[in-house]
């Protein structure tokens, strides 16, 4: 049985040598020196003179050298469909664009009003398009997003996918912002795209809200203080820190993660939605509420104070929610699917702009750091 198991293993490593030597093309592998391997893309589009859309397309991309060091070049290409400004741009490459590991998709603001159905047609039937890229949308043109000098990064692609990346741990974003997200969402009933919103400012390159999707095209930019409630209110699990200030020397600062749960109700055809927002963390700095670390009397006044404040920053939201933005920010049209079937062909923009929102607010502190000084 062994000498058998022996002469199986010798010709099957005879097969392997056979097929290294003697394989065609398709069986060999190619260098990375012969590749540009993009790290980011950007999208954008210009009308000409009849009113016709013309896409721009943009690629970070590295180009390693034998010599072991990497250049990174920005290629561009035009054309009247995606697929032709990959012609255009290879026109004016020197080596093989391989697509399959870019981190970020920056989309100029007025393409994403425009409509991104044939970018994600496009990637979603490249089999090689990493799913897990992050998607965001630019104001202005990409171009300047990946021209742009980030110190301690070889490109700014890199540097704006760690900035979605490690925007986790603060305002309550989650790590959600992905290509395949878009898939998921476009067309799903009551769910929506969103995407962080990023400015080039005198300091850098910032996210400076969130973009919401009404199907494949632009609705609505919140700006950071809408963004963060809004990502407390639609998503679960998440971290932030919340802030009660009197003045300049009188305040508190609260990190905290929340729990979301939402209950959806429907009497006849009005729906009710109370979302439940259970807030737990810790006390950052404090210099508002004194005693706080011996004193549990302290601590549950600010509990209740810190409360009240985010029902009212909730409230505010969910008023212009519903009356200016006229968009289901929260994808309460999704819960209510789930509950009372789907296909039901309403609008569930309008339906959610009309329903009852309630919030409901708990906050506990579990750590009020090693007492006062």
């Amino acid at each position: 049985m062994k000498k058998y198991m022996n002469i199986l293993f010798i010709v099957f490593l005879c097969s392997i040598l056979i097929m290294v030597i003697f394989g065609d093309e398709r069986t060999k592998t190619q260098s990375v020196e012969d590749l540009g391997i993009s790290v980011g893309v950007g999208m954008g589009i210009n009308k000409n003179s009849e009113g016709n859309i013309i896409y721009r397309v943009s690629t970070t991309a590295n180009e390693y050298k034998e010599d072991g060091s990497v250049e990174t070049l920005l290629g561009s290409g035009i054309g009247s469909t995606i697929g032709k400004t990959r012609e255009n741009r290879q026109k004016k490459t020197g080596k093989e664009f391989f697509l399959g590991l870019s981190k970020i998709y920056i989309v100029d603001e007025e393409y994403a009003k425009y409509g991104i159905r044939a970018l994600a047609d496009v990637n979603f039937k490249n089999t090689v398009v990493n799913d897990n890229a992050f998607l965001v949308v630019c104001k202005g043109r990409h171009e300047d997003y990946l021209n742009y000098t980030s110190p301690g990064y070889d490109n700014s692609a890199e540097y704006i996918s760690d900035m979605i990346k490690n925007s986790v741990n603060y305002n309550f974003f989650k790590e959600n912002y992905m290509f395949k997200n878009v898939y998921l969402s476009m067309d799903a009933e009551g769910k929506n795209i969103v995407s962080p919103y990023i400015e080039i400012m005198e300091d850098g390159i910032k996210i400076k809200g969130m973009a919401v999707f009404k199907k494949d095209k632009l609705a609505v930019i919140l700006d950071m203080n809408d963004t963060k409630t809004m990502n407390m209110l639609r998503e679960n699990k998440v971290n932030g820190i919340l802030t009660i200030q009197k003045n300049s020397k009188e305040y508190v600062n609260y990190s905290a993660k929340s729990k979301r749960k939402i209950i959806c109700k429907k009497t006849g055809g009005k729906y009710t939605f109370i979302i439940d927002l259970d807030l737990k963390g810790e006390i950052v700095n404090n210099e508002l509420y004194k005693g706080m670390a011996t004193n549990l009397g302290v601590t549950k006044r600010f509990e209740d104070d810190m409360a009240k404040q985010v029902k009212e920053m909730c409230n505010g939201f969910l008023g212009r929610m519903k009356n200016k933005y006229k968009v289901d920010l929260l994808q309460l049209g999704w819960v209510a699917t789930a509950k009372y079937g789907r296909d039901t062909g309403v609008d569930w923009n309008e339906v959610v702009s009309n329903s009852d929102i309630k919030v409901n607010v708990k906050v506990h502190v579990d750590k009020v750091g090693r007492g006062q000084y």
